[in-house]
């Protein structure tokens, strides 16, 4: 029975380890999460600077390069180590993916600099890069186990996802009234980023514990002046060249304060890991105290140490209260793991969803050269029309993409 007590503590210890081990990739989330903010910040800035003609943000732009290149200096000091562990491989993978599209960043603010990108060139290259970041905090929020903690890094990756878009409102934002009028292009797109942004904030009340989700709502609906300027925008008005300074400022304002949400939903995921740690932690000396008890022996046949209440063994040989009290850690153990399977069932299916989805806009996007917001209007627009879910089309699309496939 030793043996078996042995698994127990192995298995809480792998636990502790495993939580540990999350605990660091929530470090690194908090500061992928400020590098990100200030890429959005340049990306808004890069697009006000394009599509003035120059005559706009040209300090701006060098500051918010120096911003940017001092948060991927802290971002890639908290990256783990480039070595081999089990299970580590699609992280690394994605490491590296992030780590290529960062090097791409002097190249792109020289091809703005030099004037041979349009707006929409540079939103895209901004764009990827910001994409492959998001990537990381999602391959994390894919793999925990414990139920707290993956109900903490969906809330907090679907509000990144959130912030991200109404990011990328921003920008298109800025392009159109730094331009002096918005394309029909733009026009669709404001709209379609400010549905996403919706859909993503739904998600994020789902799962967020009810401090963070307060301080969204305070804030949730976005203001007068943002909604004048939205429908400006949306509408095809006329709109001076004071209207993007305008945008920029609210916007900007809007976003630090999404900002201060995000960094309280990371500081809700540390704390949820070191909860666990500590539970588990504390849970641990009861196990090795059980081993060590004298009571727990097994049973030998003929043994005088059996007293008379205690001489009736169960069917696999033990004295009963070696039985009980070994059956009682397991049975628990079982329970807990059970509730805990149960409710990442839940939560995984949600993970699941996005993943058939972003497959059926990759291969959108390959077969027709449409954009990730072209995919996403397309499979978005089909589900309405045929008042189907978004996955039942992707999933139909994947079916038809699986049969061409030589």
């Amino acid at each position: 029975m030793s043996r078996a007590l042995e698994y127990l503590h192995a298995s809480r210890a792998s636990e502790i380890a495993s939580l540990r081990r999350l605990m660091r990739t929530g470090e690194q989330i908090l500061a992928i999460s400020e590098l990100i903010h200030v890429l959005q910040r340049e990306r808004g800035a890069s697009n006000i600077w394009i599509c003035s003609a120059g005559r706009l943000f040209g300090d701006e732009l060098d500051a918010r390069a120096r911003e940017v290149e001092q948060r991927q200096k802290i971002a890639l000091t908290v990256l783990p180590e480039a070595v081999a562990q089990p299970g580590y491989s699609r992280f690394c993978m994605l490491i590296a993916a992030a780590l290529q599209s960062l090097e791409s960043l002097p190249s792109l603010r020289q091809h703005i600099r030099e004037g041979q990108y349009s707006h929409a060139e540079a939103m895209e290259g901004f764009n990827h890069i910001i994409r492959t970041l998001l990537n990381l905090v999602f391959e994390a929020t894919d793999t925990a186990s414990e139920p707290a903690i993956s109900r903490a890094l969906i809330a907090l990756f679907s509000f990144m996802q959130g912030k991200e878009l109404a990011g990328q409102e921003r920008a298109t934002g800025s392009a159109g009234f730094a331009a002096g009028q918005f394309t029909p292009e733009q026009r669709q797109r404001i709209q379609m980023l400010i549905a996403a942004q919706e859909q993503s904030f739904a998600t994020f009340s789902q799962f967020a514990d009810a401090q963070n989700q307060q301080q969204w709502l305070l804030m949730a609906n976005a203001d007068s002046q943002i909604e004048r300027l939205r429908r400006i925008a949306c509408t095809g008005a006329q709109c001076g060249e004071n209207g993007v300074l305008q945008w920029f400022t609210l916007l900007s304002q809007r976003l630090d304060q999404m900002k201060q949400i995000e960094d309280g939903l990371c500081s809700t995921l540390m704390a949820c890991c070191q909860r666990a740690i500590t539970t588990s932690e504390q849970a641990e000396p009861q196990h090795l105290a059980t081993n060590q008890d004298a009571s727990f022996s097994l049973y030998v046949a003929g043994a005088s140490w059996l007293g008379e209440q205690e001489a009736t063994l169960d069917s696999n040989g033990l004295a009963p209260q070696l039985g009980r009290s070994v059956l009682s850690l397991i049975r628990e153990q079982a329970q807990r793991l059970q509730a805990q399977a149960d409710e990442l069932a839940t939560m995984r299916a949600s993970l699941d969803e996005r993943k058939i989805i972003d497959q059926a806009k990759g291969w959108l996007m390959q077969q027709h050269g449409f954009s990730e917001q072209d995919a996403w209007q397309a499979l978005r627009k089909s589900a309405m029309n045929q008042n189907k879910r978004m996955l039942d089309i992707a999933q139909a699309i994947l079916a038809v993409a699986a049969t061409l496939k030589p």
